[in-house]
């Protein structure tokens, strides 16, 4: 799964990104937020929520930020 970060967010560190799923594994919750610049800084904030499939191992679950600001979400299937 991958996932297209918005235009303000593309600059974010991936170091200070945080992928995690909730308890119940029904959603993966994506979180950042950094200040950037000196004098004049702004602040870049991610808080994206997606659902996740009832087939998809919720602790396997691992992601990576690509340099074009698409974060790509490898989701393993549960194997019964």
């Amino acid at each position: 799964m991958s996932v297209t970060l918005p235009p303000a967010c593309r600059h974010i560190d991936a170091s200070r990104l945080l992928v995690k799923a909730n308890k119940s594994g029904t959603r993966l919750r994506v979180v950042s937020e950094q200040s950037e610049g000196g004098r004049d800084h702004h602040r870049l904030q991610l808080d994206e929520q997606l659902s996740l499939p009832v087939t998809v191992d919720p602790h396997a679950v691992s992601a990576r930020l690509e340099r074009d600001g698409v974060l790509v979400i490898d989701a393993p299937v549960v194997v019964l």
